[in-house]
């Protein structure tokens, strides 16, 4: 749909695992028409919820600003795919100190994705 449509756009979004066939029901309500809901189920944290890639009708910066607030403020919580840095996207996947140790390991000269995460700081001599 993304490559045939270029009127539309899409989110990534996380559902609480406890409610969430309430949540489900509450977005596709909310945004009818508007929203297009994509659905995976995953284990995040050790319990059975799922993402979502919404696809959105795309009419402008603010609307899809204020999509992404509705979510949230209805906990179901967004990763905004249309920032270039990790901590500008990622609300519920926030970069804390297990992710930065992992990318100092695995990448300590910042070569893979460099400038994706503005809190690495390359050990690079």
């Amino acid at each position: 749909m993304l490559k045939s449509d270029r009127s539309v756009t899409y989110l990534q979004c996380l559902y609480p695992h406890d409610r969430l066939m309430q949540k489900v029901a509450e977005m596709r309500e909310m945004f009818a028409g508007e929203v297009l809901q994509h659905l995976e189920f995953i284990r995040f944290n050790g319990r059975v919820t799922c993402s979502g890639l919404p696809v959105v009708r795309y009419t402008g910066a603010d609307r899809l600003n204020e999509i992404m607030r509705l979510h949230e403020e209805h906990e179901v919580y967004i990763a905004n795919p249309h920032v270039f840095t990790v901590e500008d996207g990622s609300r519920y996947k926030r970069v804390d100190a297990d992710q930065l140790g992992f990318k100092h390991e695995v990448d300590p000269y910042g070569l893979l994705n460099p400038g994706k995460m503005r809190s690495f700081a390359s050990t690079r001599p």
